[in-house]
């Protein structure tokens, strides 16, 4: 049998073995969001895999072959130039190009918490970038709580942070569209950066916030199409299922994601809401269809 015919075989054995190694994913709102201590993370440097070899006997109209993506740990830091690290959570096992999703935290919050939550509702399929933001200054550093400045500051870090990505995990970063999540504040932010350019952030998420000055035919005509608002306080269901009505009249698909009166968070049941509607907001996608390389799996 000749190298060239080895590989794919090598590279879908060691697909295999990685998912042999995987443990269950953990039910979302699982982690410990009550402690003070921040999620462990690795810094990224470690975190590629290599580049399955590529030599003279391969076919030259076959696509590259990608060993499966390799990490020390499920997030990972990424250095981000201009501002603090961002987190990634790495697809772990992905042999073929992925998706991102931007997630951005709220007030007096951590970027590591809102990945770990983002990375149990999409069953660590995507990258997912969480972009750090600034120090709250009116507390103590060991609490480590971040926040985020104005729109303007935020999409100048948002548009390092993608670049980051993309360079750091060549290969294995999609190209096209972007799914955009936020908590609260970060969820108030993105709102018009996603008005912005629709066709680059069409798919949305947002929690408890961002559910104000929403345009939605300027969204349509943009490239935007579904929207989920997820809801953990009784107030927020009624204003975005009235949302969703308008939504409807100009052909922007809206769902809530319900996850009753458990007070303003985006973890627990409400995040089971949103993974929920998860399959139903990235329909359609070719990057968010199930590939046959990998362990890591959207759910149906």
């Amino acid at each position: 049998m000749t190298g060239w015919m080895l590989r794919p075989l090598a590279a879908f054995l060691a697909a295999l073995s990685t998912l042999a190694c995987r443990p269950a994913p953990k039910e979302p709102g699982a982690r410990p969001r009550s402690t003070s201590e921040p999620l462990a993370v690795t810094r990224v440097d470690a975190a590629l895999g290599a580049t399955a070899d590529s030599s003279a006997d391969a076919p030259s109209d076959a696509a590259p072959v990608l060993a499966p993506l390799d990490a020390d740990a499920a997030l990972v830091a990424l250095p981000v130039q201009g501002f603090r690290d961002a987190v990634v959570s790495v697809p772990i096992g992905a042999a073929e190009p992925r998706p991102i999703v931007v997630a951005l935290h709220g007030n007096f919050d951590r970027p590591e918490w809102q990945c770990d939550v983002m990375r149990e509702i999409t069953h660590g399929f995507a990258f997912i970038l969480c972009p750090r933001g600034i120090p709250r200054r009116d507390v103590s550093k060991s609490l480590d709580r971040w926040e985020y400045g104005s729109v303007k500051q935020l999409q100048k870090e948002l548009d390092a942070g993608l670049s980051a990505v993309r360079e750091r995990f060549a290969g294995y970063v999609a190209d096209g569209p972007i799914v955009m999540t936020g908590f609260s504040l970060g969820a108030i932010l993105a709102r018009p950066i996603v008005m912005g350019d629709p066709a680059r952030f069409p798919r949305v998420v947002f929690t408890e916030g961002g559910s104000d000055g929403w345009n939605f035919k300027r969204f349509k005509d943009g490239g935007g199409s579904r929207v989920i608002f997820g809801c953990a306080q009784a107030g927020c269901v009624p204003k975005c299922r009235g949302l969703a009505k308008r939504a409807e009249r100009v052909g922007v698909e809206v769902r809530v994601a319900d996850g009753g009166n458990i007070g303003h968070t985006y973890d627990g049941p409400v995040a089971a809401a949103i993974q929920a509607e998860w399959p139903w907001l990235v329909e359609a996608d070719p990057n968010w269809q199930q590939p046959t390389t990998s362990p890591e799996r959207m759910p149906r």
